[in-house]
């Protein structure tokens, strides 16, 4: 059985000491203590300065991002070697690095999401040429591939949830991307689009087991879905006077975010609770935004774009109110993943143009 090569990430970040909770031990018994809780912890957390780490490379690397965080501080991206090739990797909370490594015979891999037990990683791995496997991960470093339906192209696996249960897409000649659910032992269910559409993906499972992400109709417009445990399909209702849309993640509090188009432009969008959608604003000045992640406490991250296209990191807080993430320099950065501790993780582009794998603490 393979072990994972491990390396010591520079510069090193230790974080000693830090009590934290998995995302669905913050479900709350009664909603008055839920809210209560959710607007105190958000607000304190969202009033700091933000403090920015490049997580640092493989040896002979030059840069990399990082797509998730678990409230235990472990993070999972990719970053390349020193032959230019992606490796799946791990940043644990003192800041080691890990190669995860690939499917057997594979050149390259991303991962996606790690979950909040810290069992299973689940991302891409890429055959010679390029095409995508979903593949999962043990913390043994063993890498297994997931089944996919016969004559597939391409496919990856986007989220896990505690329970091993794993969403992401694939997709054959056609091109028409299926949303696929992986149970812990492998077995493999397409989720349905909505009724008259032909495509669909899944991008995040939460611990509960309802999966959030996109149903597509032959003209190409987007509609946000959630999946039921059980594999029902349930429309988001979109934004007034928006052409397409669709879901980025859900938490174990029911918060769904994602992104909705008029024309080109994007927009950061949250479904809180009770399914009603909210725009979340760009950053002063900037005219596009996106949100791609949610922790338990309603706490969006994303990107804010200006109008010569320059994206910024930003967090929105439980209230909506946007904060820039500052980047390792004034290059283009986006947030990608935040626990529910306020950690946030991403990328930043650095002096030299190369983007570097960031996390934003506080």
């Amino acid at each position: 059985m393979r072990r994972p090569a491990v390396y010591r990430g520079f510069p090193r970040q230790t974080e000693k000491g830090n009590d934290v909770t998995t995302r669905s031990a913050v479900r709350i018994a009664t909603v008055a203590v839920a809210t209560a809780l959710t607007l105190s912890t958000a607000s304190t957390a969202f009033a700091s300065q933000p403090r920015t780490v490049d997580l640092g490379v493989l040896p002979g690397g030059t840069g990399g991002f990082a797509f998730d965080v678990n409230n235990k501080g472990s993070i999972v991206g990719h970053a390349n070697n020193a032959g230019g090739v992606n490796r799946a990797v791990l940043w644990d909370a003192r800041g080691l690095i890990t190669d995860l490594g690939t499917l057997p015979g594979d050149t390259s891999a991303t991962a996606y999401t790690i979950n909040e037990k810290g069992t299973a990683v689940v991302g891409q791995s890429l055959v010679p040429g390029g095409a995508a496997r979903p593949v999962k991960w043990t913390p043994d470093g063993t890498a297994t591939a997931l089944a996919t339906p016969a004559g597939t192209t391409v496919s990856r696996a986007y989220s896990v949830n505690d329970s091993g249960t794993v969403v992401g897409f694939s997709s054959a000649a056609d091109g028409l991307y299926k949303a696929q659910r992986w149970s812990r032992d492998g077995t493999r269910t397409q989720l349905p689009a909505l009724p008259g559409d032909t495509a669909a993906g899944a991008g995040w499972i939460n611990n509960s087991g309802t999966s959030a992400g996109y149903s597509k109709s032959a003209a190409g417009a987007m509609t946000a879905v959630t999946w039921s445990p059980g594999g029902t399909v349930n429309r988001l209702t979109g934004l007034p006077g928006h052409d397409s849309y669709q879901a980025s993640a859900i938490s174990d509090t029911a918060i769904v975010v994602g992104n909705s188009y008029t024309g080109t432009t994007s927009h950061a969008v949250r479904w809180n609770r009770d399914g009603a959608p909210q725009e979340l604003s760009p950053l002063p000045g900037d005219t596009a935004a996106g949100a791609y992640g949610v922790n338990d406490l309603g706490v969006v991250i994303g990107f804010s774009t200006d109008a010569a296209g320059v994206h910024r990191a930003v967090k929105w807080s439980a209230n909506g109110t946007a904060k820039a993430l500052p980047g390792v320099s004034a290059g283009n950065a986006q947030a990608f993943g935040v626990n529910n501790r306020g950690t946030v993780v991403g990328f930043s582009t650095g002096s030299a143009g190369v983007s570097r794998a960031t996390k934003w603490k506080g």
